[in-house]
C-alpha cells in the first residue's frame, strides 16, 4: 500500500443485498491500511438492513443508497462522482465486489498499482482456465473477450472483472459514460481503446464461492446488453452495409435497363460502394475509432477501392457462373470481406498509435 495516505486510493464497492462477507472485508481492508471505503447500498431488501446500519458506524466508510436497484454500473458512477467531490487529493479509487471474490491481499495489490500507474486502467484479471471455474462462466468469458479482441485488437484476459483500479486523472471521462448496468464495465474498456488510455492486467485469485451463487449478473439479460455493446461498436458498417445494398438493388435495376446482365452487376457494386464507403468512413472515423490519424482518409479509400474489385468482381463472377442470384452473392461476399476490412481499418487506416495492455506475470500476485 501506498505510503502517501492523502493521496492513496479509496475503495469502492458497489453491494446488492450483502451478507457478512462484506462486514468482513470491510474490517479486513481497513486493518491493511486503506484510507477510506465508498460502498453503495444499490436498491438492497430489507434482509442487509443490518449490515449497511452496521457499516453506518465506521467512521473510514461512507454508504451512499439507492432507493431502488439502479445496477452495477449506475452505483460505480454515483461512488465516483461522490469520491471526485470529496478526495480530489486521491490517485483514484479501486472498485472491488461484495460478494467475497476479491481477497484483501488482492485489493491491496491493485491499489498499489494504481499507485505506480496513476493514469492507466488497472484489471485484477482472473485465470479462466483453471477446473474449478463453472462452465458457463468459462465459456462467457472466452467468447467475450474472443469478440472484444477481434473488435478492437486488445487482449484482454478478463473483460468482467469487478476489480479495478480507476484513476482521477481518467473519472470524469468514465463517468460520463453509458451503461447502468454491467454492461457499464465494457464500455469502461471501449474508453480505454478510443482515447488510448493504457491498460494493466495484473493476476489476482480466482474465486467462485458456491458456484458464484452470490452473483446479481443475470446470464440472459445482462449477456444481451454485454453484447449489445459490443455489437454498437461496429454499427457503423451495419449502417453501411444497409446504404451499400439498397443502393446496389436500386442501381442494379436501373443499369440492368441499359446493360448486359453482368455489366449491370459490376456497375451497381461499384457505385453503391462509392456511395457507402462515404457513410462507413464519416462514421468510423468520428463515432467508432474516434481518430484524427493524418492519412486516415488515403488510407480508407485505397482500402475502399481494394475491396470494392474484389466485391464487385466476385459478385459478378458468382452471378455469371450461376447464372443469376446476384443479391445473394452480394450478402455473401460482403460478409467475408467485413471481418477482414474491420481489422485492416483499426489496424491501419485510423490507428494513430496503439492503447497500451501489459500483462503483469503471475509470479506477482
Amino acid at each position: 500500500m501506498t505510503d502517501d495516505t492523502a493521496a492513496a486510493p479509496v475503495l469502492l464497492i458497489p453491494a446488492l443485498s450483502p451478507d457478512e462477507r462484506l462486514l468482513e472485508l470491510t474490517r479486513q481492508v481497513l486493518d491493511n491500511g486503506v484510507r477510506h471505503i465508498i460502498i453503495i447500498d444499490d436498491g438492497s431488501d430489507r434482509a442487509s438492513a443490518d449490515i449497511f446500519t452496521e457499516l453506518e458506524q465506521i467512521p473510514a466508510c461512507s454508504v451512499l443508497r439507492h432507493r431502488e436497484n439502479r445496477g452495477k454500473g449506475r452505483a460505480l458512477k454515483t461512488g465516483m462522482r461522490f469520491f471526485l467531490e470529496n478526495f480530489p487529493d486521491s490517485i483514484g479509487v479501486v472498485t472491488a465486489d461484495c460478494d467475497g471474490q476479491h481477497t484483501p491481499a488482492d485489493i491491496e495489490t491493485i491499489c498499489d498499482e494504481l499507485a505506480a500507474h496513476p493514469d492507466d486502467l488497472i484489471l485484477g484479471v482472473r485465470d479462466f482456465s483453471m477446473a474449478k471455474i463453472p462452465p458457463k462462466s468459462r465459456f462467457g468469458n472466452l467468447l467475450t473477450k474472443s469478440f472484444f479482441h477481434l473488435l478492437t485488437g486488445l487482449k484482454l484476459n478478463d473483460t468482467q472483472t469487478g476489480l479495478r483500479g480507476i484513476p482521477t486523472a481518467q473519472m470524469e471521462m468514465f463517468c460520463s459514460l453509458k451503461g447502468e448496468r454491467f454492461e457499464y464495465e465494457l464500455n469502461m474498456l471501449l474508453a480505454c481503446k478510443q482515447h488510448h488510455i493504457a491498460i494493466q492486467q495484473i493476476p489476482i485469485a480466482t474465486i467462485y464461492l458456491y458456484e458464484n451463487s452470490g452473483t446479481h449478473f443475470n446470464p440472459f439479460t445482462d449477456s444481451i446488453r454485454i453484447y449489445l455493446v459490443l455489437l454498437k461498436f461496429v454499427s457503423s458498417s451495419l449502417i453501411s452495409f444497409l446504404v451499400d445494398y439498397g443502393s446496389f438493388i436500386l442501381f442494379l435495376a436501373i443499369f440492368g435497363a441499359m446493360t448486359a446482365s453482368n455489366m449491370a452487376v459490376f456497375w451497381a457494386g461499384i457505385v453503391s460502394r462509392v456511395i457507402s464507403s462515404t457513410v462507413n468512413y464519416t462514421i468510423n472515423r468520428l463515432t467508432v475509432f474516434k481518430s484524427d490519424a493524418r492519412f486516415s482518409t488515403m488510407r480508407y479509400y485505397i482500402l475502399c477501392v481494394v475491396q470494392m474489385i474484389i466485391s464487385s468482381g466476385a459478385v459478378a463472377g458468382l452471378n455469371f457462373f450461376f447464372r443469376g442470384g446476384a443479391p445473394i452473392f452480394k450478402i455473401i461476399v460482403d460478409s467475408l470481406l467485413f471481418l477482414a476490412s474491420f481489422t485492416i481499418q483499426r489496424e491501419w487506416v485510423f490507428a494513430p498509435r496503439k492503447t497500451q495492455v501489459e500483462q503483469v506475470p503471475s509470479e506477482r500476485v
